[in-house]
């Protein structure tokens, strides 16, 4: 299984996201401009992108355009919008730009690894053991 690709601007909420999908068992790379990030796409095809509307580099959605053009075919990876924006304008707007979901942030640990189970059914990550649960 290959890796989810993490395209997020913001160190803290690219960090709290890491956290999350490594200890579920996840592989992540992160990038934090969206040129670095679809490069990275292109070069290695991850198996799903987490993709923040708002980039310093690019706009999300004209970058979700750039790589549904590039990533074609059955092995294409969903993308997800993760952005701030929110309502349901936001989420049409995702839709109609070929994202297989959209996650507004804040979200929980819970609904993140929710929406990923769904698009990779397939994958069953070993979750990292948690030496703090050791110490009971």
């Amino acid at each position: 299984m290959s890796h989810i690709l993490l395209i997020e601007d913001n160190q803290q909420n690219a960090d709290m996201a890491i956290h999350i999908l490594e200890t579920a068992g996840y592989t992540v790379k992160h990038f934090l401009r969206g040129i670095e990030g679809a490069g990275n796409a292109r070069k290695d095809r991850p198996a799903l992108i987490l993709l923040d509307f708002d980039l310093p580099d690019i706009d999300g959605r004209t970058l979700i355009l750039s790589l549904r053009r590039q990533l074609t075919g059955p092995n294409a990876p969903p993308i997800v919008a993760v952005t701030a924006r929110t309502g349901h304008m936001e989420m049409a707007i995702a839709e109609r730009f070929g994202c297989s979901a959209f996650i507004s942030k804040p979200y929980t640990p819970d609904h993140l690894l929710e929406v990923i189970r769904k698009l990779l059914p397939e994958y069953a990550p070993v979750p990292r053991s948690n030496p703090a649960a050791s110490h009971r």
